[in-house]
């Protein structure tokens, strides 16, 4: 089913500006009705090509910090893993569990 301009348009105003530079750094893969729209979109917050590339980049230094804070924490859960007590070893688990699930919804609303 495709998607008409006017959803596009309200879809894309609603988008946060990290959100509209994420997906102009996409535009390659977009179809030619969300180019167009998402141009519009760009032309009404009055957004430059600079401003664009400073919020997509650091939206990736963002997810990169995200990523390294990911495999600390997992090698810190592991390292409590290898003391052999049974019960550090039930708590490294369960902090591993919820320190990757914390982190997952901490990164899926940025």
């Amino acid at each position: 089913m495709q998607t008409s301009q006017q959803e596009l348009s309200q879809t894309y105003r609603n988008f946060s500006d990290t959100d509209i530079a994420s997906l102009h750094a996409q535009i390659d893969t977009l179809t030619d009705d969300a180019r167009s729209v998402l141009a519009s979109e760009i032309q009404r917050r009055g957004m430059s090509d600079a401003q664009l590339s400073k919020l997509y980049a650091s939206e990736l230094r963002h997810e990169a910090k995200l990523d390294r804070r990911q495999k600390e924490h997992r090698k810190s859960v592991l390292s409590f893993l290898l003391m052999g007590d049974p019960y550090w070893t039930l708590a490294a688990i369960v902090a591993l569990i919820v320190v990757t699930a914390l982190l997952s919804l901490i990164s899926s609303h940025h």
